[in-house]
Parts: C-alpha cells; structure tokens; sequence
C-alpha cells in the first residue's frame, strides 16, 4: 500500500501538469483548470496543493483561503468555486484515499492552518463516482455543516415529461418560439440581471466580462442556448457541459415577462434535453435548497422534466 507521500503548494509552473490531472480526474471538471480558476483570484488567495508518490502526481487538493478570514487560517476547498478538495487521477483505492486525507491533514494542521471547509464535488460531475471521500471525512471527525439538493435528469432513460412543461412547450410551439446556440451573451445578460434584481434583490456570480472571458478560453465546455421570436430574446441557459465526463449543468436560466407567457425556458432545456441525450448521460439542473430549505415550486418543476435529486454536501472542522 501506498503511503510515502510528499505535497507540495501548488506554483504556476506546475499549471500544465495540475491541468492534465484534472482531464483525467475522476471528481474533477473543467472548473478546475487553473485558467478558470484564476479569472477572479484577487477575491481570495489560493493554497492549492499537489500530492506526489514515488514521482507520481495521485491528487490534487483545490483549496483557497479567504482573504476577509485570513487572520483565523480557514481553508475552503474551494472558496471561490462550487466545489473543490481532493481531485484524483484515479479511482483510488479506499486505503490509499484515506491515507492521502490522514496526510493532507496533518500537513494541514503542521502548516497553520486551524479550520478546513471541503466542499465535495457533486456526483453529476464524477466520471467516476464514489462516497468514500464522504466516509472518511465522516470518520475523520468532521462535521456535515450543508447538505444541498441538486435536481439531475438522466438522459439514458426515455423522458418523463409533466404536464405544466408539455403545456409550456405546446405554447412555445404555437408562438414560433426559436431554440438555438447563441454568442449574444450581452443581450441575455441584461435579461438575467433584470430578472434576479426583480425576484431576488441579487446579481450574477459571474459579470458580462467575466463569462464572456470564460468562454472563449473554455469554448467547447460554456455554450449560451437562447429562445427568441423573431429577433427577440425571450430567455436563456448557460450550459457548463463535459463531454468525457458525461454531463451537462445549467448554470444560468432566465427569461423575461414575454418569455414567461410563451413557454421559453422550457422550449431551451427540452431543447437541450433532445440535442444531448445521444452523447451525454446526465443533465443537471441545479440546486433546489437555500441553505438547506428547499424550495418546493423550484423543485417541482425541475421534477417535471423528470430529473431526480442527488445531494451536495460541505464538511468542516476544526484542524
């Protein structure tokens, strides 16, 4: 059994290899790659760390802390993303797995640091997915602190559609409503802004800039899907998606006040749901919960185009 390990902080010169990891990961997306990872890394400061063994790279742990909490050392994998903490390029045997965590740990703890959050990585976006992470953090005395549910369809299965949705997409139908690819970022920006000021007094995780920086380094993993009438835009999803792991997520849906009345945000995922099921597995529609609190219409209605929940969970602890 594997147990000499050696970890080192992670530096940008090790950006490719850390990089291909992450491509072969089994719990690990493109949000991982430190070119996503670094288009807003003024907000915190990254403690990221490489796990060696024999001259083999085994993991990597994503992990920042942030810089309003410096002064009590608490670590976040991650705190500027939705998830982070041991990423592996393979699927680990548990023994090994338990001993890389005992060793981070201890590392951890040796270095100063006094509280770690993980975040673990949702299992729509595991290639491979295992709960032995959650099991030894389970062991290892941490606290579950947030459990969240995330609504996913599966796209092997044939679709089971609800009512409210087909009479949705039978109004899209009668109103010429047009799903297609977009590169209008600017146009549903400005619709998604209106509407999350109007209905949650919030704005965007990510600015104009900021995504639209994100796709064009991540092309083939952030696509926008509009509905429009004519030359109108009525609604849209930002879809973050991974071939070779086999998903894709809805990051951002909005619509406005005409797309509300014609059925548009159904017509795009049915959309999206039709155009994928022939090369991806699974469809997330993001999460349900606020803070634990579920949000029932929300959720409904992500049931209606048959997708199940699968929980999300952070733990914590005091090193």
């Amino acid at each position: 059994m594997l147990t000499d390990f050696q970890i080192k902080r992670y530096a940008p010169s090790d950006a490719h290899i850390w990089d291909e990891l992450i491509e072969q990961s089994v719990n690990g997306g493109f949000i991982l790659k430190r070119s996503f990872m670094e288009y807003h890394q003024e907000r915190f400061d990254d403690f990221s760390f490489l796990l060696w063994s024999n001259n083999k790279l085994l993991a990597v742990f994503a992990a920042a802390m942030p810089r309003q909490r410096a002064h009590d050392r608490l670590l976040i994998a991650h705190s500027g993303l939705t998830y982070g903490g041991l990423i592996t390029a393979h699927n680990l045997k548990y023994s090994v797995l338990e001993a890389l965590y005992t060793t981070l740990f201890n590392f951890l703890k040796e270095n100063g640091f006094t509280q770690l959050k993980i975040k673990l990585t949702p299992r729509v976006f595991c290639k491979y997915y295992s709960d032995n992470s959650s099991f030894i953090l389970n062991k290892s005395s941490f606290e579950l602190e947030r459990r969240e549910l995330n609504s996913v369809v599966d796209l092997t299965q044939d679709f089971k559609i609800g009512s409210r949705q087909q009479n949705n997409l039978r109004k899209a139908r009668k109103n010429n409503v047009r799903v297609e690819i977009s590169e209008r970022l600017d146009a549903f920006w400005q619709i998604l802004i209106d509407n999350l000021r109007q209905v949650h007094g919030v704005k965007p995780v990510h600015t104009l800039a900021e995504i639209t920086y994100l796709r064009e380094n991540h092309p083939e993993n952030i696509e926008l899907y509009i509905a429009q009438i004519e030359n109108r835009i009525l609604a849209g999803v930002v879809v973050f998606k991974e071939l070779q792991k086999g998903y894709l997520h809805s990051q951002y849906v909005s619509t406005n006040t005409e797309g509300r009345q014609v059925g548009a945000v159904d017509a795009i995922l049915y959309h999206i749901m039709q155009q994928a099921q022939d090369k991806y597995q699974r469809f997330s529609l993001g999460i349900s919960t606020v803070e634990g609190e579920v949000n029932y219409g929300l959720l409904s209605y992500k049931e209606g185009f048959g997708a199940r929940a699968e929980v999300v969970e952070t733990y914590a602890k005091v090193l």
